[in-house]
């Protein structure tokens, strides 16, 4: 039993504390470069991987846990907000060290950061970023948009890959996959973001409208998956790119029917990383 316990104090460490999330940003990075045989920077990885660290713990340590609950994530951080800060200074120190050793990039690189900067900004307790949070629209877009930019077009921009029309299919593909996670997500987020304003898909659309967005986006996330069978000739990376679509399709009616922390953060987050793993998988075994 004190050993389900300990097991379970950890679990809840890495998920919470945004480990995972930032470990999964690094696997997608890799199956990105690896994909199209792009050359692999430990510095570019380091800095997505200390800045993802970095936002999530900044987006996470102005979370107030008495009005935004969840079900287990906010009981963790009202006990652990240290935790938030002190990545959040480790995070911004090494994402500030690995930046500066990836200058070369930064007209790539600041999309990326004015694209976290704006999802999280709403969250800084100072007037005008209070008030952001009724003007920008299209948060789940935008979420989906910073996830797809930063792990799979930057790390092919970063080494100046001739774009061509796989790059764009394949990023189309983890686009439309990012995008109803996202969704979900923010069906779950649904009461509380429309009690502060907050306008997206979900808070201003109804439900079967909502279904069909998300439908559309898995349906065109399994074709784009399809369609890269055409220039990669390989069977089994159509299986572990539509997959992650597949599985996200099946667990719509139990997303929208739970607020289980688990679910969301560990097996979504992870579907996200899915592809990557299953990749990686069978080049080891």
């Amino acid at each position: 039993m004190a050993e389900t316990r300990l097991h379970k104090k950890i679990f809840d460490f890495v998920i919470f504390s945004n480990l995972f999330i930032a470990g999964c940003a690094v696997l997608m990075i890799r199956f990105t470069k690896e994909l199209f045989n792009a050359p692999v920077s430990f510095i570019f990885i380091g800095f997505v991987f200390f800045s993802t660290l970095a936002s999530y713990s900044v987006h996470w340590y102005l979370t107030d846990a008495e009005t935004e609950k969840t079900a287990n994530r906010t009981f963790w951080l009202s006990s652990n907000k240290s935790v938030h800060l002190q990545f959040l200074i480790v995070s911004a120190v090494g994402s500030a060290v690995f930046l500066l050793l990836e200058i070369k990039n930064f007209v790539w690189i600041l999309p990326a950061v004015f694209l976290t900067l704006l999802y999280s900004a709403p969250k800084i307790p100072l007037l005008f970023f209070l008030q952001l949070k009724r003007h920008i629209w299209g948060k789940t877009l935008l979420l989906a948009a910073m996830w797809t930019y930063i792990t799979n077009a930057l790390p092919l921009l970063a080494e100046h890959i001739a774009w061509k029309e796989q790059h764009w299919i394949f990023v189309l593909n983890r686009f439309a996959l990012i995008f109803a996670i996202c969704i979900l997500f923010d069906i779950r987020d649904r009461d509380y973001d429309k009690t502060i304003g907050v306008k997206s898909i979900v808070t201003l659309l109804q439900a079967r409208h909502i279904k069909a967005i998300f439908d559309v986006a898995i349906l065109i996330s399994i074709l784009s998956g399809i369609v890269l069978y055409h220039y990669f000739s390989e069977i089994w990376l159509v299986v572990i790119l539509v997959l992650p679509s597949v599985l996200t399709y099946f667990i719509y009616k139990r997303a929208t029917k739970t607020l289980n922390d688990y679910l969301f953060y560990f097996t979504l987050d992870g579907l996200m990383a899915l592809s990557p793993i299953l990749y990686f998988a069978q080049k080891i075994f």
